[in-house]
């Protein structure tokens, strides 16, 4: 008759009652945690309209915050080449129309319109890259407000 090793027994024990552990919080975390699937990034900021708009701006705006530093930077630096290339006194109005915040449907509409000109001027590459930190910037604040959702949290 063999006779086992007690501590043997019990550190495999530990390994698989860890390993189980480990596993369960991981199911959680990617359930809790997970990122909106593409396409309903991608509906979000295709649609049209005002209350789109406003939508998908407060979604980048706060979504941006839980981008890495590095890429809140980046983000900034396109933006600000962006808007260097309006006219002085439309650079003015976007600024003024920025720090007011909530705007109503014309305020909104001209600022969409401001940017929307000035993205215009950049190049290509810098273009899309904008567009990517944007959409994940979107699907961070989506994931962010499931996870909150979720948690009971807002």
């Amino acid at each position: 008759m063999a006779i086992e090793n007690p501590t043997t027994w019990k550190s495999g024990t530990k390994l698989v009652i860890g390993l189980l552990a480990l596993a369960t919080v991981l199911v959680i975390i990617s359930r809790v945690y997970r990122m909106p699937p593409e396409d309903e990034t991608q509906e979000i900021l295709q649609q049209q309209g005002i209350s789109a708009a406003r939508q998908g701006m407060n979604l980048s705006r706060e979504g941006r915050k839980l981008l890495p530093v590095e890429e809140q930077h980046e983000m900034d630096a396109l933006y600000d080449e962006a808007l260097k290339t309006l006219t002085p006194e439309e650079q003015e109005r976007f600024r003024t129309l920025a720090q007011k915040g909530t705007a109503n449907d014309s305020e909104l509409a001209e600022t969409v319109e401001l940017v929307q000109k000035a993205l215009r001027s950049l190049p290509p590459d810098k273009l899309e890259r904008l567009g990517a930190l944007i959409k994940k910037a979107v699907q961070l604040q989506l994931a962010h407000q499931k996870s909150a959702a979720a948690t009971g949290q807002q």
